[in-house]
């Protein structure tokens, strides 16, 4: 496997699921990270043009470059990982998990873990997650990221210091664009169609990187440019040894096994991973199976909204379906039967969901 790192020459624009002509869409705003289907895209677009594809050819039956890059609905070959963030050029950083509770001056942390009594909610009887220490206030922080060191504290139980956070605007500036559509045949403006959409402008030392598996051309070259999300907006790529996600040590006080989401996943029974089914385990709602050999059970999870994500086809010029994924930093909390030691290596940088070969569903294994 190999690392693909794309830096931005300008500003990117990634839009999100609305369409323009949404009611009440005053403003476009780009998600960051993309989607890994836009990643994946400008991965296999710069495969083609390596080959000097003609586009047309491709895509109206069988060609010989389907066994190098696959098609947009059957990959193949490739399988791909991410994408992630990196920071300072190489370090890689990961979403703040949903379970992880700060202070509105980010300063103070604290942890949400699976009640110890079963209350009577909408979802029936459940064992809720609660606050680990009482801090007023706290509250997910969706919109930054962990270094991995803040990462492997957090999968062992121990404190995540403020100087492992990430925030944004060490990452990246919006930039506000006011636009209107044109007539080209008149080259005239069109009357009402004024529209608002925001840029990522990522700051120095800012790229966006995927692993990709499968790969073998030797017609590719080490880095190239290529055109990146909406309004092909122009990116710099660079292939290199991919990363790998840290080993997490066992610590002396652990109570169960928590699964964190890296990249976003899609499962078939809505938040619940497949391979779980619902049951009652003393007198509270619960669900078991099992995941990659591990019979677990799962008590609780600290989720997100959900990320909505399709996108545009341009074999057959139209929308791509609309899919609402768990997104990534998503926790779910479970008693596992068996060593816990041995069910977390197992489960430790495995997928889950569907769309592995797209890098859904990638998961990190630690401890509560």
């Amino acid at each position: 496997m190999e690392q693909w790192t794309f830096t931005a020459v300008d500003s990117w624009f990634f839009r999100e699921s609305r369409p323009m002509e949404a009611v009440g869409a005053s403003r476009l705003d780009s998600v960051f990270p993309p989607p890994a289907n836009t990643v994946i895209g400008a991965i296999r677009h710069c495969i083609g043009e390596a080959h000097q594809v003609d586009w047309r050819e491709y895509a109206s039956g069988p060609h010989a470059l389907h066994q190098v890059m696959g098609t947009p609905a059957d990959l193949g070959p490739l399988s791909f990982d991410g994408p992630y963030l990196l920071h300072n050029d190489k370090q890689r950083l990961y979403p703040m998990p949903q379970s992880l509770l700060w202070t509105a001056d980010r300063q103070h942390s604290t942890r949400l873990l699976p009640g110890a009594m079963p209350v009577e909610c909408d979802l029936g009887r459940v064992r809720l997650p609660q606050k680990h220490t009482p801090l007023a206030g706290a509250s997910a922080k969706p919109d930054t990221w962990l270094t991995e060191q803040g990462l492997c504290a957090f999968l062992r139980g121990e404190p995540v210091l403020p100087d492992d956070m990430v925030q944004p605007n060490s990452l990246f500036v919006s930039e506000e664009r006011l636009g209107i559509a044109r007539d080209n045949a008149r080259r005239v403006a069109d009357d009402g169609l004024l529209y608002q959409t925001k840029h990522i402008r990522p700051q120095p030392g800012c790229a966006i990187a995927m692993n990709v598996g499968g790969l073998n051309d030797s017609r590719l070259a080490q880095t190239g440019l290529c055109r990146l999300g909406a309004e092909g907006r122009l990116a710099g790529w660079q292939r290199n040894s991919a990363l790998t996600l840290p080993d997490i040590s066992s610590p002396a006080q652990k109570n169960g096994l928590m699964l964190m989401l890296l990249t976003p996943a899609l499962f078939t029974q809505g938040w619940v991973p497949d391979g779980l089914q619902e049951t009652e385990q003393d007198g509270c709602r619960v669900w078991q199976g099992v995941l990659h050999g591990v019979a677990l059970t799962l008590v609780c999870a600290a989720l997100g909204k959900p990320r909505r994500e399709g996108g545009w086809d341009l074999v057959n010029k139209k929308p791509r379906d609309l899919y609402s994924f768990i997104p990534a930093g998503c926790v779910f909390f479970c008693e596992v039967q068996g060593n816990l030691e041995a069910a977390q290596r197992a489960l430790h940088g495995k997928q889950i969901g569907l769309e592995h070969a797209w890098g859904r569903g990638k998961i990190a294994a630690g401890f509560y």
